[in-house]
């Protein structure tokens, strides 16, 4: 006997999550956040007008420096997720430095809002066998995007931001965003234009 365990521990990981499986006209915005401070209230001020629900992806260190923000996304009824402790590109990192790298940013974050976070963003969108098994050994599912805004790059207008998204929504789409300037002025008209559409954020 005990074979069909080692069986079970033999199996791969599940793999990186990049859009949720659904027909419902849903899609789920993904913020990242590890600099962008001053744009996070904005962003959770405009969230709150259209109704609209965003996981923000804390980094641990950003959690442990700003505890009253964190903690005021919690309160707001936001989804709260981890996006590694220091931003390291975790897939040069052994299997124990993952599990270190993610469960340090959990502490903290839950240190910081009162609540532990259940899904692991990897910083850069960097993965491999090593991240995927420690994640999976932590019982937390790797949260990749469907569509990506690139709203870091100076060139991206809201516009431009608006366009990438809706040439692209689809039930459950998973939308990556980080707090920028043009993000902040891209989302009002983006969440209507997403509601005229009838999908729910």
């Amino acid at each position: 006997g005990g074979s069909w365990l080692r069986t079970a521990s033999a199996a791969p990981p599940p793999g990186p999550v990049y859009r949720v499986a659904t027909t419902a006209p849903e899609v789920a915005l993904a913020v990242n956040v590890v600099w962008g401070t001053e744009y996070v209230p904005k962003i959770l001020s405009i969230l709150r007008q259209n109704h609209a629900q965003a996981t923000f992806f804390l980094g641990g260190a950003w959690a442990a420096s700003h505890p009253a923000l964190a903690r005021e996304l919690a309160a707001a009824g936001m989804e709260i997720g981890n996006h590694g402790y220091a931003h390291r590109h975790q897939s040069t990192l052994s299997f124990d430095a993952n599990l270190a790298e993610i469960t340090r940013a959990t502490r903290a974050i839950e240190l910081a809002t009162g609540v532990r976070p259940t899904l692991f963003a990897p910083p850069y969108g960097e993965y491999n066998a090593t991240v995927l098994a420690a994640a999976a050994a932590l019982h937390m599912p790797v949260i990749m995007w469907t569509i990506d805004t690139i709203d870091w790059r100076p060139d991206s207008s809201p516009g431009l931001i608006a366009q990438r998204v809706l040439s692209r929504a689809a039930p459950g789409a998973i939308i990556l965003m980080h707090p920028t300037e043009r993000t902040v002025d891209a989302l009002p008209g983006l969440l209507k234009a997403l509601a005229e559409r009838g999908y729910r954020v």
